[in-house]
């Protein structure tokens, strides 16, 4: 993998991105762009390096969607803490929270990654601080919470309705049979019928 790319006035880095967010897309990155956007010193041409080795450019010093979707204000911090991590992924390999890390300790990285000298180290340094303070790892890292399954609604046990029943006594047929005695009294007869009436038969509502 390529020697992490540095630019000999890391302060500019923020004014490069902001021009990049300001300005339409160009067809194409190069020291005419560069010096349409205010930026015509010599030392301003390392940028595109920077850019290409965080994937804002391609080979050929297109712009990428990256570059697109970092114009973008509302995921633009987002979109380059992304394209650091993947341009610096040797160091995030090594420090998975890097751009928490310390000037020391990156120093430490770089040098022993590349061997250069010290003041180049201190650029490649300085480039790195420059970049991650305008990216938001924190965002980056949060992965998208899944939206839970909504709870089926458990339906209520249908209890049956009670049956209405009727008011009233039904009809009920009752054969009887009688031996009746022999007699002539016709008053036996009389008392024995005005007993059934009065114990068996109801009376109607």
């Amino acid at each position: 993998m390529p020697d992490p790319p540095y630019t000999n006035v890391p302060g500019k880095i923020p004014k490069y991105f902001t021009r990049i967010a300001e300005t339409g897309v160009p067809d194409k990155v190069g020291r005419p762009w560069l010096k349409s956007v205010g930026f015509a010193s010599g030392s301003d041409y390392y940028i595109i390096g920077i850019l290409k080795y965080i994937g804002f450019l391609d080979t050929s010093n297109v712009p990428t969607d990256l570059w697109r979707r970092y114009r973008n204000p509302v995921e633009s911090r987002a979109v380059l803490a992304q394209a650091i991590r993947s341009g610096y992924s040797d160091l995030f390999r090594t420090f998975p929270d890097a751009y928490r890390k310390d000037r020391e300790a990156l120093y430490a990285f770089f040098s022993s990654q590349t061997g250069k000298a010290e003041s180049t180290i201190n650029l490649m340094v300085s480039t790195f601080l420059n970049l991650k303070d305008l990216a938001d790892f924190e965002v980056a890292e949060v992965e998208p919470t899944p939206v839970p399954e909504p709870t089926p609604i458990a339906e209520e046990p249908q209890i049956p309705r009670p049956v209405e029943r009727r008011r009233g006594i039904s009809e009920i047929h009752i054969n009887i049979q009688l031996v009746l005695p022999e007699t002539t009294d016709t008053s036996v007869y009389d008392s024995i019928f005005e007993s059934l009436k009065k114990h068996l038969l109801l009376d109607e509502e």
